[in-house]
Parts: structure tokens; sequence; C-alpha cells
């Protein structure tokens, strides 16, 4: 085994391993492995709460014939992290069950939805297999049919948004339809980050809002924002957890962390953007579509277009929802028109604060700054200086400067 891993390897992977997931994507037990190589799938500090290695395997089959496969290897940080509190908080979150559901059923039934209505849009990459033994999910390179991600911390044009919020809305689409067929489908999907029932999180989102809170109270000229915030404080919690709270009439199953590392694009010889594939399948819910419209639109899109866009955004999502889940499905249960579903998300607009102020500062984080899940939760050492790091961020500044007489135009710091 050769590795270029800066991160520790499961200990489970070795030849033995290995060679059975060839056989699996192979179908066949006729495979001998000669070799293969671990690499890193991303950056330090693109992602926090999996170990994620690429797979690449030279092996001959019973033809003789020599092969090659890159595959994926997605696990929990059970063994990265090997203190109480860390695995807990992981296996609280119950995230990577989530996913091995997303992938080993509900991903399939919409791709099979869509296909009875001669549609074939697919969400995400092939899932090789799902090891509950390892904890382990096997997908396909996506590498290799020239799916890359965009950059998070440039972030994304309008012809990227464009293509991430038609897919969105099939994919929101389907999930009206799996659940009006499985009423039940999603019972393990019913907890939002953001609950009651996850005091981790609430701690979470509170420091990151404090120094949040802390950056504004430095900022010439935003003493009146300033104190607005330390009374919102005080409401936030609650507002947050009724925020995360399925809608009386019309909920979707939400992708739930609908970001810039989370879909893979393709483009044409041009450079231009023609396809978008969802990965990280491991924070779905049942709520409003607001939530994943409004935070991928706070946390991906380049500043110039963020509030310029939204509505002309929110109004393409809207024209291929109906497409896909009236004119498609023949959908004839409750659907809002244009109007209400724009107020919709008028009135879910806290998304945007939970998204800037907490959520951002992480994902537009500077290359090479050291961060892990511990570090993100930490109140401490480390915790404070990367906290730091995010908010001393000129892109974090000039988002919040920008916001914050939006947001409070629209009441919702009230």
């Amino acid at each position: 085994m050769d590795s270029e891993l800066t991160e520790d390897v499961p200990t489970f992977i070795n030849d033995s391993f290995v060679e059975n997931l060839v056989k699996k994507v192979e179908n066949s037990e006729k495979v001998k492995m000669e070799k293969f190589e671990l690499k890193p799938v991303t950056k330090k500090g693109n992602h926090y709460a999996s170990v994620m290695i690429r797979i690449v395997v030279n092996y001959v089959l019973d033809t003789k014939e020599q092969k090659q496969i890159s595959l994926i290897l997605k696990t929990s940080y059970d063994e990265k992290y090997d203190n109480e509190d860390s695995v807990k908080l992981l296996k609280n979150f119950n995230l990577h069950n989530r996913e091995m559901l997303m992938y080993g059923k509900i991903l399939d039934s919409f791709h099979n939805l869509l296909s009875s209505i001669n549609d074939k849009t697919t969400f995400s990459g092939r899932c090789y297999g799902i090891d509950h033994t390892t904890d382990s999910m096997i997908f396909e390179d996506l590498l290799v049919r020239q799916y890359r991600c965009a950059n998070r911390i440039e972030r994304l044009d309008l012809n990227h948004a464009k293509l991430v919020m038609k897919k969105l809305a099939k994919f929101h689409a389907s999930s009206i339809m799996l659940k009006q067929k499985e009423p039940e489908v999603y019972a393990s999907f019913n907890k939002a980050f953001l609950s009651r029932h996850h005091e981790d999180a609430r701690d979470f989102c509170f420091t990151q809002l404090d120094a949040a809170i802390n950056l504004v109270s430095k900022l010439p000229g935003y003493e009146y924002y300033f104190n607005k915030l330390v009374k919102f404080r005080e409401l936030f919690v609650e507002k947050g957890i009724e925020l995360y709270e399925p809608d009386q009439d019309f909920n979707v199953l939400l992708h739930g962390d609908m970001w810039t590392n989370n879909m893979m694009f393709k483009y044409d010889e041009g450079g231009n953007p023609i396809d978008v594939l969802f990965v990280d399948y491991q924070i779905p819910y049942w709520c409003t579509p607001a939530i994943d419209i409004l935070y991928f639109i706070n946390t991906s899109l380049k500043e110039e277009i963020r509030l310029e866009k939204q509505d002309e955004l929110v109004q393409y999502y809207y024209k291929h929802l109906k497409e896909t889940l009236i004119d498609g499905f023949k959908y004839d249960g409750k659907f809002p028109s244009l109007h209400e579903f724009q107020v919709i998300i008028l009135k879910k607009s806290l998304q945007i604060v939970i998204t800037v102020f907490i959520v951002q500062p992480i994902i537009i984080l500077t290359e090479g700054v050291d961060t892990d899940l511990m570090m993100l939760m930490s109140k401490e050492g480390k915790g404070i200086k990367l906290r730091e790091e995010m908010y001393n961020n000129p892109a974090v500044v000039e988002a919040i400067k920008k916001l914050l007489p939006y947001l409070d135009a629209k009441g919702i710091l009230d």
C-alpha cells in the first residue's frame, strides 16, 4: 500500500478489504489485486464530520485483463477521535446512519420516480456498497467523469447557481412524491441540526454567534446593530428551533447542507457548467424548502449576487419545482403560488442570520488553516484562535457589514 495521506488511515483498510471492494464493483470473485494507493479527497479544512479517502486500485480479472479503478471511501470519525465526548457528539447527530439510508434507499427511489415520468435526472454519483461492519460507504470517483468541486472561497456565479436550483427543485419534488407513496419513509429524518434534542449544536451556534457579535462591536458606526444583536441573542435559540420546525402546509426532504463543497460540477469545453451532482447527505430532514434555498444562497454565492439575485433564483427554483411536481408527477396536494412561496422565503429569513453569522465563516475559511470538528466545538485555546481566523477574514467582515442593514430592514433582528 502506498499513501499520500496526512491524516490517519482507518485500521480496517488492508489488502483483503480493498480486494473485496473491487469484487463488489466488478460483481466477480475472480479479481486479483496487484496494488492500491491511498490519496486525499479534499484539502485540509474542507470536511469535518467524516473521513474520506481515494483508493486507486490496480487489479487483474480472470480474463488476464489489467485494470485500474479509483474509488472513494467514506467512513465515520470514530477511529480518528478516540475521546469519548468526540465520538458521542457525532453519534448524537446520527450523521452516518442518515447518509447510509439516503444512499441505500432514498436516492434510488427518487431516481426511479423521475424515470417514471421520463426524466433522467440524477442527484448523486453511484454508491457501490454500504458496509455496516466498518461503518463505511464506497462511491465512484466522480473526477473520472470530469466532475469537480468549485472554489469554496471564490464562490459561485449565477450560471452555477441556476444549475443547483433546478436540480434542487427536482430533488425536493421527488421527496414529496416518495412521502406520498410511503408516509413513514422519513421517520428517522425528524431532527434538525438546531433543535431541543441537540444541546451541543445550540452551544456551537452560541459560540459562533458571540464571535460575530464581538466582531460587530469593533466596527465603527455599527453600534446600533451591535445593540440589536445583543438583544437578539436572548431570543436566538427559541427562534432558531421554531425556524426548523416543519411548515404547516408545504414541506420537502431537505438536503440539509447545501453548500459549495457538497456539490460537484461538470463543464463543457468552454468552461461553462452543464451539470451538478450533490454529495454528503448527512443532515436530511423534513421541513420547508426555504431552508435549503437560503442556506445555499448565503453560503455559496458570490457576494455581489447574494442579495441582488435571490428573488430571481427563488423564482427559477419555483418554476422547476412546479414543472416537476405538478406538470410531471401530476401532484394534486396543496401547492403554494409563487407569491405565497416568496412569502415563505421571507418568513424563514432567520436562516440568513444563521448561515452568514455562524456557518459561512467556516466555509470560506482560508486554505491551510489548521481546523477540525473538535476545534470548531472548542471554547478554549485552539478553538478561540480558530474563530479569530474566521471572523477576521475580510470576506466575512464584508458579508456581515452588508447584510446587517438588510436584515434590520426586514425586521429579522427584532
